[in-house]
């Protein structure tokens, strides 16, 4: 595993390596157990952007250093007199978690320790998450006078169902590994120890399918799915773009030669 920028060293706020055709993005500010400082939010949104625009990237795995994964915001940057740094601050956050969900590489989240808060939220954003019993998963905005930000409200009740998003969020308990895999809040299980390997092996599984296909159902999942109507409009437009790919082509190549096929996302 090499290392892609030369500011990835120990004391980046964020780590980025590559595994081939995946990034591994880990938040590294662990004396604040990952919390979203400003630092930690540029870098994230400046890494995405990098890696969303370059086509050797095809996934992305989403960790933490230090035992944690991510605490939510940073509360010592949070001052009631300022709200246009609020504003940016969350406006930062929007722009990741758009990147996230409705960018074109999926993403898999390797839970270790701690997801509470806006955390919780880069969590439920990614496509896959990948935990380990020790992990705490923790709609946390009530215990400090906030209401859910950074996507959740969007993002947590397909996981879970309606009501128990509104439990996570109105009662706001601390949700071990096993429980939150038994509510569909964690889609692998692993032993610890295990978590940022099984998550890299699930990120090389999702890079040799078809980037272009990736790409447009993540973005049918992100406009929605509750209308059918604007689902089948979106078929509509963008399985014929697909017929035309020469990954299409590939792929109906490779079946009939009962070969592997060879994307390259064009």
């Amino acid at each position: 595993m090499s290392q892609k920028h030369a500011d990835s060293s120990k004391s980046a706020p964020l780590l980025v390596t590559r595994d081939g055709a995946v990034a591994i993005l880990a938040l590294n500010e662990p004396a604040k157990r990952n919390a979203l400082t400003m630092d930690l939010r540029l870098a994230l949104l400046e890494a995405l952007d990098e890696l969303i625009a370059d086509p050797a990237c095809r996934a992305i795995v989403l960790t933490g250093e230090g035992g944690a994964f991510c605490s939510g915001g940073d509360l010592s940057a949070m001052r009631a007199d300022d709200p246009m740094g609020a504003r940016r601050r969350l406006g930062i956050v929007h722009g990741i978690v758009r990147r996230i969900a409705a960018g074109p590489k999926p993403v898999i989240a390797a839970v270790e320790g701690a997801a509470f808060g806006a955390g919780l939220a880069l969590a439920t954003a990614s496509d896959v998450v990948v935990a380990d019993p020790g992990a705490k998963f923790c709609a946390s905005f009530a215990k400090v006078g906030l209401m859910p930000d950074a996507g959740l409200i969007w993002s947590l009740p397909p996981r879970v169902g309606l009501g128990t998003a509104k439990r996570m969020m109105l009662e706001a308990p601390v949700i071990g590994g096993e429980d939150a895999k038994a509510l569909g809040l964690v889609d692998v299980l692993a032993p610890a120890g295990t978590v940022r390997d099984i998550a890299l092996a699930r990120a090389r599984d999702m890079a040799r399918l078809a980037p272009l296909s990736i790409a447009m159902t993540k973005a049918a999942f992100a406009r929605g799915t509750d209308d059918l109507d604007r689902v089948l409009a979106y078929e509509m437009d963008g399985q014929p773009m697909l017929f035309a790919t020469a990954d299409h082509a590939e792929g109906r190549k490779a079946f009939s030669e009962k070969r592997n096929p060879q994307f390259r996302g064009a």
